[in-house]
């Protein structure tokens, strides 16, 4: 009988394997204050060209769409030479891209590994900005556009795969890390901060560019504006070249990933039998309150961010009507730094146990809201007079600010969290790639009503955002993914209700997990304590106590 029950137990006691994952990477202390700062600076810098790489390209569409009908006014304006609804096609088209890649090279992630995943998709970047640098040297108004339309496209496939890579690699690296696992959702909201700081760059790039060339005035020369349009993307290729090399050379496989893709191996091949496909839909089933949020809450965030993003020319237009586009593009760039200081305010306090994700998720899309109606009610009043656009702009800044100081950083940080590291590329690829569903509705639905009413739209999704995140988004502040592996292999083998840890801590469960799933119950923390107990002496080869025995009975 005793040996019956040793033998039953051993593969529950297995599944806490991942709590005690042991990583060989150490921090290296730095030997003066100066070395500690670039340290902690290249940590989340060199990480984050990914999503400088992206925000510098994508969101330069919409920069440089004055530069555009300026270089082919028979394209852009008259649409002589383009049919006017290729030329609104460009940016969902480009979207279209960005999901494909999050759809495709999320799954492959979690096949492949996140070093080959990054050195992909930054090869594909590096290609698609290339193709782009060179794009307005296009002499023919149409051939342009189609050339620009691939080129812009397959570059949005490369980031689409940098969205899970980036993000599943950041939260992994701080895991295997002991100096940075308390402080996951600054390294990942920092590396992330990489779009912030893409925008700004480039906004100041064609800006310095449109000031060289003399473009500082009512009208815009063809040939000067084609020179710039090509040297910003150049400058992004630039920073292409050296993420490439360095993945290439430098990156290393995520010691997280590592562990569990041969933890899932064993346990495949020994018990399971039913492999990847299985693990996929198990966590399709027990995840999908989760994944319900981590999407929905960013189609509600992308319809508001990017919307405005691709649109921001019209809207910078709207607040400055008689300001020349030089003018314009200086008030964007002050924009773009606005919104760069709330990533680095999501980074300080995303890991404060009083503030944390949800809260400021949360807090975010209701200040979005706030802002938004404001806009919305206020437009005629705020668009009247001088001092109305005073105050106009100011909301819209801060509305951007509030943005990066919540969802924008959580969206993509929690995405990561909240799914075991086995499904964590493909689930964060879903997240993502729904986000994108919102921001080609944005697209579509902003082209054809008034701006006065993308502001009571963008109010509502920021109202749906919070309620999405109230409901079905747990609080992973403070809990380590390992713990939550640990937890998923309890479902994985049918055995969920023996989980005792941390990862059914109400406090890390979501509204809809404690009182509807009502995973609380299983929360043992002295159980949880002699499970750990038990196996770390299975491991070490070491005989079953009678008390031992007797816990694992009750089991």
């Amino acid at each position: 009988m005793d040996r019956d029950i040793d033998m039953q137990d051993q593969h529950k006691l297995r599944r806490l394997s991942a709590q005690d994952a042991v990583y060989t990477h150490t921090h290296k202390q730095p030997t003066s204050m100066l070395a500690s700062l670039w340290s902690w600076y290249i940590s989340w810098a060199i990480p984050g060209l990914g999503m400088f790489s992206e925000a510098y390209i994508i969101f330069s569409l919409g920069l440089t769409k004055p530069l555009q009908k300026a270089m082919f006014p028979t394209c852009f304006k008259t649409h002589d030479a383009c049919p006017e609804a290729i030329t609104h096609v460009q940016n969902y088209i480009q979207l279209c891209g960005i999901i494909a890649g999050m759809l495709a090279f999320g799954a492959l992630g979690d096949y492949m590994g996140r070093r080959w995943g990054s050195r992909i998709v930054a090869s594909i970047m590096l290609s698609g900005t290339i193709l782009l640098t060179f794009s307005p040297l296009v002499p023919n108004p149409a051939t342009f556009l189609n050339f620009y339309i691939f080129a812009a496209t397959w570059y949005g496939f490369g980031v689409g795969g940098e969205y899970p890579m980036a993000s599943a690699s950041a939260a992994e690296r701080s895991q295997s890390d002991e100096a940075l696992r308390h402080r996951r959702g600054e390294q990942v909201v920092l590396t992330f901060s990489g779009q912030g700081m893409g925008n700004f760059v480039n906004g100041c790039v064609i800006l310095i560019m449109m000031a060289w060339f003399g473009m500082t005035g009512p009208t815009l020369d063809p040939t000067k504006a084609r020179d710039v349009i090509s040297i910003q993307f150049a400058v992004g290729a630039a920073v292409s070249v050296f993420m490439v090399l360095w993945r290439w050379f430098k990156l290393k496989e995520s010691e997280v990933w590592e562990a569990e893709k041969h933890d899932f191996d064993e346990i495949t091949e020994n018990e399971l039998h039913k492999g990847k496909r299985y693990l996929t839909l198990n966590a399709f089933a027990n995840f999908w309150p989760r994944l319900t949020a981590t999407s929905m809450a960013w189609v509600a965030n992308d319809f508001a961010f990017y919307g405005n993003k691709l649109f921001q020319s019209t809207f910078i237009a709207l607040l400055y009507p008689k300001a020349t586009e030089f003018e314009r593009m200086q008030w964007t760039v002050l924009n773009s730094a606005v919104s760069l200081m709330g990533y680095f305010c999501a980074a300080a306090l995303i890991d404060k146990k009083w503030y944390g994700r949800c809260r400021m998720q949360n807090v975010g899309f209701l200040m979005m809201f706030v802002l938004f109606l404001i806009c919305g009610v206020a437009f005629p009043t705020l668009t009247a007079s001088e001092a109305g656009l005073r105050a106009f702009q100011f909301l819209y800044f801060f509305s951007s600010f509030w943005n990066q100081f919540g969802p924008n950083c959580t969206t993509w940080l929690v995405a990561a969290e909240v799914f075991p590291t086995d499904v964590r590329g493909t689930f964060q690829g879903i997240s993502a790639a729904m986000g994108k569903v919102g921001a080609i509705i944005a697209d579509i639905v902003f082209g054809y009503v008034s701006t006065r009413t993308t502001f009571y739209m963008s109010a509502a999704f920021g109202l749906a955002g919070a309620l999405v995140t109230w409901l079905f988004l747990p609080d992973t502040t403070g809990l380590s993914l390992d713990e939550l592996d640990r937890m998923a292999k309890y479902m994985l083998s049918n055995e969920f209700e023996h989980y005792h840890g941390e990862a059914v801590n109400p406090k890390h469960l979501s509204t809809w997990e404690r009182y509807v799933l009502k995973w609380h119950r299983h929360y043992d923390p002295e159980m949880d304590r002699k499970h750990k107990a038990i196996q770390l002496a299975k491991s070490m080869g070491k005989e079953l106590s009678a008390l031992e025995k007797e816990v694992l009975s009750k089991c």
